[in-house]
């Protein structure tokens, strides 16, 4: 089962505040992610939803590391389980589809659990 998106846009009154409410719209999501990098490792583009989203900018990377207990040594937080790390990379971009397009910023994320990258959030970019 996929999870649907979650819309985080808000409601007002003059130009302005809808202007700095399209900007500021975020959406959650949990989608298997299509992501294509440089041999450096950089990420290059993203296919979602149908097009073809070339990275723009610097990419930003991070990971996060947490404790995680193997199920199949004993029971979850049972005496005498064997413990490991597990760390999930993180990637957060720019990219359009063309020159004239929006500019959106995406969060993707890898858990070593998963095969593949997941896409995790999706904003509009204020470009005033």
């Amino acid at each position: 089962m996929t999870a649907q998106p979650l819309d985080r846009t808000y409601t007002t009154t003059s130009g302005q505040e809808a202007r700095e409410s399209a900007a500021s719209a975020w959406h959650v999501l949990d989608e298997v992610a299509d992501v294509r990098f440089l041999p450096s490792g950089l990420p290059l583009a993203l296919r979602w939803r149908g097009c073809l989203w070339q990275v723009i900018g610097e990419p930003v990377s991070w990971s996060s590391s947490s404790s995680w207990w193997e199920p199949s040594t004993t029971p979850l937080g049972g005496p005498g389980g064997k413990g490991s790390m597990l760390t999930t990379r993180f990637w957060r971009f720019q990219a359009q589809t063309g020159p004239a397009s929006p500019v959106l910023e995406f969060d993707m994320s890898a858990d070593p659990r998963w095969q593949d990258w997941r896409l995790r959030r999706v904003t509009g970019v204020d470009v005033f």
